[in-house]
């Protein structure tokens, strides 16, 4: 049965259909909200709903926001309790991971139950790591898990280091001076290392939540040894300030190439050289501008976190590309 279910974009008439099927999951959503939520995923070019359909059936939902590269959010899937266990979920979720990877946000997270250990495995076997724990004795600490895909780093770091051994923090750790919690992958053969620095909280918290995104990267691979990090600034009148540290722990010097990775309706200049020659222990600080052009019409308050992100991708001797992120809560947007 599984494989005469198709996974779709939502379409207006499936209106009646996502009411039933919130109904069967205990979750009040009336015809009126069904169809603005609709509405709005036929018309934003930034968040989709995809659904799957049995013989007209709406069984299943989840839904994509594409907003800031190179993250992706999946949201709210549901399944029908009468067809779970059937594959269903899993279509869904892997059918957001191809979308948003083809159109380059190869980053993808989600939010989990910390204590739900049926859906750990069924997010493992996907491919997500958990990269914030939640605590399940706190409302709402729910836990954050990354998909990477693509051409990542992580990717890249793993098909030369296939022994390499996952570590997840516990609890936030100071990280130039930035309260981050940590990824790392060590390779126990060459010792080579790759961690990576989440900044964010468990769960989406009622005020004051961010969106968990990079705020930093350190490497440890050959004769490469390289820390980077941003700071998040202020954010006044739709420009903000962005702030990258480049620290070369190298005994050699490093070439790194700089490339803006935001939306279009956004502007990132940079107030450096695109292409950096680092000499060995040097640490360097670029500074620059992010801008929101009058095109951007993101509805922040309509996303988990209103965070404006911006990013940058650091090519390092032409090979290795690190994403490091800032970001900005427009609270009132």
């Amino acid at each position: 049965m599984a494989s005469s279910i198709e996974i779709r974009e939502v379409k207006m008439s499936d209106v009646a259909g996502l009411v039933d099927l919130y109904a069967s999951v205990g979750w009040k959503l009336s015809e009126k909200q069904a169809y603005r939520i609709v509405d709005f995923s036929i018309n934003c070019d930034y968040s989709r709903i995809l659904v799957a359909e049995l013989n007209g059936k709406v069984l299943g939902k989840v839904t994509l926001d594409t907003v800031f590269p190179p993250y992706a959010e999946i949201v709210n899937i549901i399944v029908h309790p009468n067809y779970q266990g059937r594959g269903i979920g899993s279509r869904l979720i892997e059918k957001c991971i191809n979308i948003a990877v083809k159109l380059g946000h190869n980053i993808v997270y989600l939010m989990c139950d910390p204590s739900d250990i049926k859906m750990h495995r069924f997010y493992a076997r996907i491919g997500f790591k958990p990269a914030i724990l939640g605590n399940p004795k706190k409302p709402r600490s729910y836990m954050w898990l990354y998909y990477f895909g693509g051409d990542s780093i992580i990717n890249n770091f793993l098909v030369d280091h296939p022994f390499a051994e996952f570590q997840v923090s516990k609890r936030r750790k100071i990280f130039h001076k930035l309260k981050v919690y940590s990824m790392k992958w060590k390779d126990p053969v060459t010792g080579d290392r790759l961690e990576v620095l989440v900044k964010g909280q468990p769960g989406q918290p009622l005020k004051n939540g961010i969106m968990p995104r990079i705020a930093g990267m350190k490497l440890q691979w050959g004769n490469t040894k390289i820390d980077c990090w941003t700071s998040d600034e202020s954010f006044e009148n739709h420009r903000g300030q962005f702030k990258l540290n480049i620290k070369n722990h190298s005994e050699k010097e490093k070439s790194i190439e700089i490339r803006p990775l935001i939306r279009k309706d956004m502007e990132l200049v940079l107030k450096y050289k695109p292409n950096i020659i680092l000499n060995p222990r040097e640490n360097l600080e670029v500074i620059g501008e992010v801008k929101l052009t009058e095109n951007f019409k993101v509805k922040l308050n309509y996303l988990s976190f209103p965070t404006v992100i911006a990013s940058v991708i650091l090519k390092i001797d032409r090979g290795v590309n690190f994403v490091v992120s800032s970001g900005f809560n427009l609270s009132s947007a």
